[in-house]
């Protein structure tokens, strides 16, 4: 029987730290939402923010189990914009799209846009055309495909798309050491080998209407990435927009005919900037945008509903993001400098927010009590 509790959105994934920023983001500006996770202890449920709780299979290891999750939701709330919360639950969402409840919004403009900017063969004719520029691309197709074929000495080696079983950008430095990644790959996987740059990493995130407005803007840059050859942000500090480099980034998204919510990311290499990735959902260091005052998923829960939504506001810049998780990883790597290098105040973080304590000890308490190890254990 259905629930007679109303809400606004679901958010799935709230074992994710990425995914509660979403949730709080909506939270706070009055939007009732309902949180789906794999288990009950995810720090997510527990949010302030999170009216609803749902427990189902997590994307990443059971696709048809979390669909089918989604759906029981829909069934018990109503109608409901359907936020995923990493790569796998959005692959899998898109994929059963068609066979979904009409009450199941998803927050994009259809299959085709969105697969253009997550299928890095096809971002680099989009970048062209909005006059940006991306890595040189040396070899694609599946790993048994560039397995045999030619290799260069060392390249980037990416998912050809995100969320498959090859998930991680790794650096091979040599023929040699590609040869060897590739081998470890599962030989139907599509992958990308890109050119290696030297650069810092930076980001700019947009929200762009139906009609291909900018609504929002936010632009950060990375002091330091973890992994450190080819990884995220894990100090970050926010930064004044370039806006002529937004408005490269709004003409490509609209030229693609997306709407919604992209974060599309950078290398500052010698020679120019390079466009690398774009993703499409809540992304790690979302939580600097909240803190330096752009909401970017309240606007993006407006364009869905083709609400208004407003224009691009100024934000605070100098607020710094710092992923402490990653340098106490890099510490057991080598690099115990790390714990004692801050980013300057204000400071933010993917875990903790004064505004949500529950959550954000639970998040704490995971990552001391075994999160770390664990991802080491999936990096060795």
């Amino acid at each position: 029987m259905p629930n007679t509790s109303r809400m606004d959105a679901l958010v799935t994934d709230v074992h994710i730290a990425s995914a509660v920023a979403g949730v709080r983001a909506l939270g706070r500006v009055g939007l009732d939402v309902v949180g789906l996770a794999p288990r009950r202890g995810a720090a997510g449920l527990w949010s302030r923010y999170c009216a609803a709780r749902a427990i189902g299979p997590d994307s990443v290891t059971d696709a048809d189990g979390f669909v089918d999750a989604v759906r029981r939701v829909i069934e018990r709330h109503g109608r409901l914009v359907v936020y995923p919360g990493q790569d796998e639950a959005l692959n899998a969402l898109m994929a059963d799209a068609p066979a979904m409840p009409a009450e199941a919004v998803l927050p994009y403009p259809g299959a085709e846009p969105l697969a253009a900017l997550r299928d890095k063969a096809r971002l680099a004719g989009l970048a062209a055309a909005a006059g940006l520029s991306t890595p040189s691309t040396l070899a694609a197709g599946s790993a048994r495909d560039v397995l045999s074929g030619e290799l260069p000495d060392g390249a980037v080696v990416k998912p050809s798309h995100p969320g498959g079983a090859f998930a991680d950008v790794r650096l091979a430095d040599s023929r040699e050491d590609l040869r060897a990644l590739l081998a470890s790959v599962a030989p139907d996987e599509g992958v990308v080998l890109q050119e290696r740059l030297s650069g810092r990493l930076m980001a700019v995130s947009v929200v762009v209407d139906r009609d291909g407005a900018l609504v929002r803007r936010f632009q950060q840059v990375a002091l330091r990435t973890w992994p450190a050859d080819a990884g995220i942000s894990s100090l970050a500090v926010s930064v004044e927009p370039d806006e002529a480099l937004v408005e490269a980034c709004r003409s490509l998204l609209a030229a693609g005919g997306y709407w919604g919510l992209a974060q599309l990311q950078f290398i500052d290499a010698p020679g120019g900037r390079r466009l690398i990735d774009v993703n499409t959902r809540f992304y790690g260091s979302l939580a600097l945008a909240l803190a330096a005052g752009v909401n970017l998923p309240a606007a993006w829960h407006a364009v869905t509903l083709a609400e208004p939504a407003g224009a691009p506001e100024s934000y605070r810049v100098g607020v710094s993001y710092r992923w402490v998780e990653a340098d106490l990883m890099a510490a057991t790597r080598g690099e115990p400098g790390r714990l004692f290098s801050r980013g300057p105040r204000p400071r933010t973080g993917p875990m903790w927010a004064r505004d949500d304590l529950v959550a954000s000890a639970l998040f704490s308490a995971g990552a001391l009590g075994g999160g770390i190890t664990r991802r080491l254990g999936r990096r060795a």
